[in-house]
C-alpha cells in the first residue's frame, strides 16, 4: 500500500550490522503509521510487546503522540523485511532523527551522533558536547574534529607483511574470535579478511591482507592489487614482521612497525610494538598504540567543543 503524502517518517537508529535489537524511530502521525503497519495501538508513555509489520514480535515504545520506537530483533533478514514494509506503507525515510527530549540543537545533534557512534570512548565525550557548545570560548579545530570523528565512524587499519608470519593469528587474537584461516603454509590468506575490533575503546575496521610475496598466479596478482588498494585508503598501516624478518617499508603518513611471534625469539629489527599472539604478550600495548596513533590522548582530553556534524547542517 502506498500514498502520495507520507503519513509519517522513519529512521534507523542503530547500525546496519546484525545485532540483538534494532531501533527504528517513527515521527509524525504515529497512530496512522501503526495502522498502516498492522501494529496494535500503544498509548503515549507506554511500552508494549507487539507484532511489528507482520514480520517480527518486538518492543514498541510510544514516547510522545508523535514519536515512537520499534525494536525488533536486528537480524539482517528481519530488518530488511520491516524496512520494506515501512516503505510500502508510505512512510518516508528521514535523513535526520528528531529527538523530542532534546532541549536544543546541540542535544539533538549529540543524540544523533550517540545513536550511531561505534566506539565506547565516544560516549562520555559526546554527552559533554552540548555543555561545551553552550559555553563555547574557542572555535572548533577542523583537525581535532577529523580525529575525533574516528570515534563515530571506525577508521581503517590494514596489516601487511610477508606470508606465514602470524598476521592471521594476530587478527584472531585481537578480535577474540576466529576471523581468519590460520595454517603453517605460506599464502594461506589469499584474500583480505576484515573485522571490527575494539582497541582500547576505539573501534576500528581491521583488515588482514594476503602476505606480501612475488605474484605467481593471476589470483596472487589480484590479491596483491586488493592489498595495495586497502593500504592506499588506510588510516593506519601495521607493517608486520617476525623475529627472523624485516618490516615492510613505510607506507603513507601513519604506520607502526609491528614485530610478531616474540614467543619464537626477540625481534631482529627495531619496532614500535612487539607481540606474541600465542601468549598475548604485548597485545594490550598494541591496542593502546593503535588507539594513540588514531585518536591520541591529547585529542580525547582537549576541552574545546567538537563539531561532530556536517558543516552543511
Amino acid at each position: 500500500m502506498t500514498t502520495d503524502s507520507p503519513i509519517a517518517t522513519w529512521m534507523l537508529q542503530t547500525p546496519g550490522a546484525p545485532g540483538p535489537i534494532g531501533i527504528i524511530q517513527i515521527d509524525g502521525d504515529v497512530d496512522g503509521a501503526f495502522a498502516r503497519l498492522g501494529i496494535e495501538p500503544v498509548a503515549t508513555g507506554d511500552v508494549r510487546l507487539r507484532r511489528i509489520a507482520g514480520v517480527d514480535t518486538g518492543i514498541v515504545a510510544r514516547w510522545t503522540d508523535s514519536c515512537a520506537h520499534l525494536m525488533p530483533h536486528a537480524g539482517p533478514a528481519v530488518m530488511r523485511a520491516i524496512t520494506r514494509r515501512l516503505d510500502d506503507a508510505g512512510l518516508a525515510r528521514a535523513t535526520r532523527a528528531t529527538w523530542p527530549e532534546a532541549r536544543d540543537q546541540f542535544e539533538s545533534r549529540m543524540l544523533d551522533a550517540l545513536a550511531r557512534a561505534a566506539s565506547p570512548l565516544a560516549i562520555d565525550l559526546l554527552l559533554d558536547q552540548p555543555r561545551r557548545w553552550r559555553d563555547r570560548v574557542a572555535n572548533p579545530d577542523p583537525a581535532l574534529d577529523a580525529t575525533l570523528s574516528r570515534l563515530i565512524d571506525p577508521p581503517l587499519v590494514v596489516a601487511i607483511g610477508a606470508p606465514n608470519i602470524g598476521k592471521s593469528t594476530l587478527a584472531n587474537t585481537l578480535s577474540g574470535r576466529s576471523v581468519a584461516i590460520v595454517a603453517d603454509v605460506p599464502g594461506t590468506t589469499r584474500d583480505h579478511v576484515g573485522v571490527a575490533i575494539d582497541v582500547a575503546g576505539l573501534v576500528v575496521n581491521y583488515v588482514d591482507t594476503p602476505g606480501i610475496a612475488p605474484p605467481a598466479t593471476d589470483i596472487d596478482r589480484e590479491a596483491a592489487a586488493i592489498a595495495a588498494d586497502l593500504v592506499s585508503r588506510a588510516d593506519l598501516v601495521l607493517r608486520c614482521f617476525d623475529h627472523a624478518g624485516v618490516p615492510p617499508p613505510s607506507v603513507g603518513p601513519a604506520s607502526l612497525a609491528l614485530a610478531l611471534r616474540l614467543d619464537l625469539g626477540p625481534a631482529g629489527r627495531p619496532c614500535d610494538v612487539g607481540v606474541s599472539a600465542l601468549t598475548r604478550q604485548g597485545i594490550d600495548d598494541l591496542a593502546r598504540a593503535i588507539r594513540e596513533r588514531l585518536v591520541p590522548d591529547a585529542a580525547l582530553t582537549d576541552p574545546r567543543p567538537w563539531q561532530f556534524w556536517p558543516e552543511r547542517e
